[in-house]
């Protein structure tokens, strides 16, 4: 569907009920051209595995990770 960006602004709370409810994309034109388009949400679930794997071998901690910092370092992060 496509709509006038003034009547967008008059009807824009009805237009996103047909968005949601029917799943409708609408285009919103000025003077013929689409200068926007309002589409339905995708609900995706995500991939556990790929989710619970997307940061493996991207964190490492150095070996004197747990030592008190020295004054310089200290200061630097404040």
């Amino acid at each position: 569907m496509q709509v006038a960006v003034t009547e967008f602004k008059a009807k824009c709370t009805k237009l996103f009920r047909a968005v949601e409810q029917d799943n409708e994309t609408i285009e919103i034109t000025r003077r013929g051209k689409v200068i926007a388009v309002v589409v339905p949400p995708t609900v995706a679930k995500p991939d556990p595995e790929q989710f619970l794997g997307c940061l493996q071998n991207t964190v490492t901690f150095s070996p004197d990770w747990d030592e008190p910092l020295g004054e310089d370092d200290w200061e630097a992060c404040k």
